[in-house]
């Protein structure tokens, strides 16, 4: 892997190791305050630590660090866990439709769950039912941080974040899959009739989507991979790979699926890797768990400015940011959807709120200018 350093193949192979409980390898000449910094970027320092823990040629100092690290981790987990625990309940008792949604799902396919770190709890849920999940949300503490156009989202000190899902991807996105009979297709849990459990074709079809949004956007890291190939290892046999191949060809990525199933089977069975697969090995590792924010943009610049200047597609940017479609602002702001007449105002409170924020405000208008013109 002459492309890929040694500090991230060695990742890789530890991330393997985790993955099919086998014992760890020693390997000589590792920087473990880089492997560590990596390992963060990527969200599996939980997975790989418990391995270095047992490799005597790992300094003390390095194994304190991911030992601090993981017991942070994991302190976190077990708080969200109970609030996990205690919003499910008052669904149920509310008789609110809900299904557990891409790390609440994969992390049981994982040898142990706390080896899958999340960065919060996903559910699709009856969008019928939005106002009484705010109150719900509301009364255990929450404050609404976003209401966008696929999902509610809150969050509670320190650590707990929900994202109440009504669709699966942005309309607005050119990338958006459709996933209109979930719920036809998922199976009703045996003890709680209003917990729901997606049909395995589609926990595994919409893995792939979510990682080609990304990969596709902004970039994404190893993770997504470790989630597909663990998904694969146990229940590949039941997947239905006709219906699959026909959505994801559907979807336009069969490719991109092909190319990240050989690719995470390979990698996390310590196979030898083709040029070519390395090469995208390469492109996983170039980036955090969810991709770069920079990249994102410029990528999203760059379709603006096709038949047009870079500077003009900036310029189009920064209109779109300080008046969002009014789709975005309905969004946005649910007061707007039974007084689309207080538009204007909402438009003004927006501009006024940039304002009071300068720094964020004016570090986006940096970013946006740092993009190279073409």
């Amino acid at each position: 892997m002459s492309k890929i350093n040694k500090e991230e193949y060695y990742l890789c192979r530890l991330l393997g190791f985790a993955l099919n409980e086998k014992e760890p390898e020693q390997e000589d000449g590792i920087d473990y305050k880089k492997l560590l910094s990596l390992a963060k970027k990527h969200q599996v320092f939980n997975a790989v630590y418990p391995l270095l823990d047992k490799l005597d040629g790992v300094p003390d100092e390095e194994k304190a660090r991911f030992r601090d690290h993981t017991m942070s981790e994991l302190k976190r987990m077990l708080v969200v866990n109970n609030e996990r625990d205690i919003i499910f309940a008052e669904l149920t008792s509310k008789s609110i439709r809900f299904m557990p949604l891409k790390g609440l799902i994969i992390k049981a396919y994982y040898p142990k769950e706390s080896m899958r770190q999340m960065s919060d709890n996903d559910i699709l849920f009856d969008f019928e039912n939005r106002d009484e999940v705010a109150r719900i949300m509301k009364s255990n503490g929450y404050k609404t941080v976003a209401t966008g156009e696929n999902s509610d989202d809150y969050h509670k000190e320190p650590y707990s974040t929900f994202e109440f899902h009504r669709t699966l991807f942005f309309e607005e996105h050119n990338f958006c899959p459709r996933f209109d009979d979930l719920w036809e297709r998922a199976t009703q849990d045996g003890e709680n009739p209003y917990l729901y459990h997606m049909d395995i074709n589609d926990v595994y079809i919409y893995n792939v989507c979510h990682m080609f949004k990304h990969f596709s956007s902004a970039g994404c890291g190893v993770r997504f991979l470790a989630d597909n190939f663990l998904l694969l290892k146990k229940d590949g046999k039941k997947l239905d790979f006709g219906y699959v191949s026909a959505k994801l060809d559907e979807y336009g990525i069969l490719d991109f699926e092909r190319k990240t199933r050989e690719l995470a089977i390979k990698l996390f069975s310590d196979e030898e890797l083709s040029y070519e697969e390395e090469e995208l090995l390469g492109v996983f590792l170039n980036f955090g768990i969810f991709g770069s924010e920079k990249i994102k943009l410029s990528r999203e610049l760059e379709a603006m400015s096709k038949g047009a200047s870079i500077n003009s597609a900036k310029r189009s940017y920064v209109l779109k940011r300080l008046f969002p479609p009014k789709k975005k602002m309905i969004a946005d702001y649910r007061a707007l959807e039974k007084r689309p007449y207080l538009l204007p105002a909402y438009y003004a409170y927006r501009l006024i709120k940039g304002a009071l924020h300068p720094k964020e405000t004016l570090g986006e208008v940096k970013s946006v200018n740092s993009i190279n013109n073409k």
